[in-house]
């Protein structure tokens, strides 16, 4: 979008890490951005260090999607960042952690998007940007659980993009490597290489703001997919390679599996 100042933004998960960062990008271009985090008091506090600067911010505690709609008219870009984090063997993996992550990484999106979407068409134009993961591509060992809500939810958000098209709104699904967020401090891996793979985050994953500026662009582009990262082109393409996906996994099960007690 060129311009702006009369845009409403919702964004997910916006408290901190990339939601924050693409919070703060919107408002500095003019938009009128509505903050939603499960923590709210994380929340208010993003809100108050983006008002600091900018003029244009809104928080999401106790509105309801009515009120928002009531108060601002319409809704113009829907960015359902907001995702936790799991790593553990499916074995080991517990129904209530299931359910958790399918409460907050598929049935969030769907929420949203059920929710805003009947006003989007109703306005024949709007922008939904769906944020999943490389572990759609990758498929590590005891990244599963998370991996395969993820791809649930991608799937959804890659099938809508044509079904929606008609109503002139688009759909993008951004798939982000690693990111160095907070987001990896939930991830509690039972072997070494895993629990130093997890302290090395810092060095080898994307910034948020890279991230962030992915999801920013991503409002105005009409493209249905962003594989963000190289190395998720490499494991996108390498599924169809012979043995490369097999033996990733097989390195993957090796590394972050072996040792452990039983």
């Amino acid at each position: 979008m060129k311009k702006l100042n009369n845009k409403i933004i919702i964004i997910t998960g916006a408290a901190g890490g990339i939601g924050f960062c693409t919070a703060e990008m919107f408002a500095k271009a003019g938009a009128t951005v509505i903050l939603t985090d499960i923590n709210s008091k994380s929340l208010l506090k993003a809100k108050k260090k983006l008002k600091e600067s900018y003029k244009n911010i809104q928080k999401n505690v106790e509105l309801v999607a009515g009120k928002i709609i009531k108060r601002f008219k319409k809704i113009d870009v829907l960015i359902n960042n907001a995702g936790i984090g799991y790593t553990g063997e499916l074995v080991d993996t517990s129904y209530e952690t299931w359910k958790k992550l399918i409460d907050v990484n598929f049935w969030g999106v769907l929420n949203m998007t059920y929710t805003f979407l009947p006003h989007m068409i109703k306005e024949q134009k709007g922008s939904i940007v769906n944020v999943s993961t490389g572990q759609a591509f990758f498929r590590l060992p005891t990244w599963g659980a998370y991996a395969s809500v993820k791809l649930a939810m991608a799937c959804f958000s890659e099938v809508l993009y044509y079904e929606i098209k008609k109503h002139n709104i688009d759909v993008t699904t951004v798939y982000p490597f690693m990111v160095d967020t907070g987001f990896y401090d939930e991830a509690e891996p039972e072997t070494l290489a895993g629990k130093i793979s997890m302290r090395l985050v810092p060095y080898y994953s994307m910034k948020p703001e890279s991230v962030a500026k992915i999801l920013f662009e991503s409002a105005s582009k009409t493209r249905k997919v962003e594989r963000v990262s190289f190395l998720n082109d490499i494991a996108y393409y390498g599924r169809v390679v012979p043995y490369f996906s097999d033996t990733i996994s097989r390195i993957a099960n090796y590394v972050l599996t072996k040792g452990k007690e039983d």
